[in-house]
C-alpha cells in the first residue's frame, strides 16, 4: 500500500468541507466517493451555479479529497484573504471566472423525468431535506439549461417547475 499523501482523517477532511462551503456561501454539498477506483467528485451550488471538481490522482480516496479541498481552499483564499478582491459584489464576479471551468455542464441525466413521476428532490437534484435557498439555487441553475428561452423544452420545464412548486409547498406546510 502506498502512503498516504495527506495525513488528515476522513472526519477531518469532510468537517473542513462544510465550513469551507459555508464561508463560500454554498449551499449545497455533495461527496460522491468510488473507493475502488480512488475517485472523488465534489459537486456544490453557489448563487444559482453548480460546481464540480473530481480527483482521481492519488491511491487512497481521503488523499483526492483532501487535495479537492485543498484546491478550493487556496482559490478561494487568493480571492478573500490575501485581498485581490474585497468589494461583495466584486468578489462574486471574480468567483465566477476563477471557478468557471469547473461549472457543470449541462446535465440531462439530472432531469430525465420521463413520466414525470420522479419526486421532486431527484428532479431538482438535492436532498428531501433541503432548504429554501439550496432549492431555489437548484431550480435556477436547472432552469438555465431546461427554460424554453434557453433552448429547452417547454414540457420538461413545466416538470422542473411543478418540482420547485412542490419543494416550496413542502415549506411552507
Amino acid at each position: 500500500m502506498a502512503a498516504r499523501r495527506f495525513t488528515a482523517s476522513s472526519r477531518r477532511i469532510t468537517s473542513d468541507f462544510y465550513r469551507l462551503m459555508t464561508e463560500l456561501g454554498a449551499t449545497s454539498l455533495k461527496i460522491n466517493q468510488d473507493v475502488m477506483n480512488n475517485q472523488v467528485e465534489v459537486i456544490f451550488d453557489r448563487n444559482s451555479l453548480r460546481y464540480v471538481f473530481r480527483c482521481d490522482k492519488w491511491s487512497d480516496v481521503g488523499d483526492n479529497l483532501r487535495a479537492i479541498y485543498h484546491v478550493i481552499h487556496f482559490l478561494y483564499k487568493a480571492l478573500s484573504e490575501y485581498g485581490v478582491v474585497k468589494d461583495e459584489s466584486k468578489f462574486d464576479e471574480v468567483f465566477q471566472q476563477v471557478f468557471g471551468g469547473f461549472v457543470a455542464a449541462p446535465d440531462d441525466s439530472v432531469l430525465l423525468l420521463t413520466d414525470g413521476k420522479a419526486p421532486w428532490w431527484e428532479v431538482l437534484g438535492v436532498d428531501k431535506a433541503a432548504d429554501r435557498k439550496a432549492i431555489t439555487n437548484a431550480f435556477r441553475a436547472l432552469a438555465k439549461t431546461h427554460h424554453p428561452d434557453a433552448g429547452g423544452d417547454a414540457d420538461t420545464f413545466k416538470r422542473l417547475r411543478a418540482a420547485y412548486d412542490q419543494a416550496v409547498a413542502r415549506l411552507k406546510s
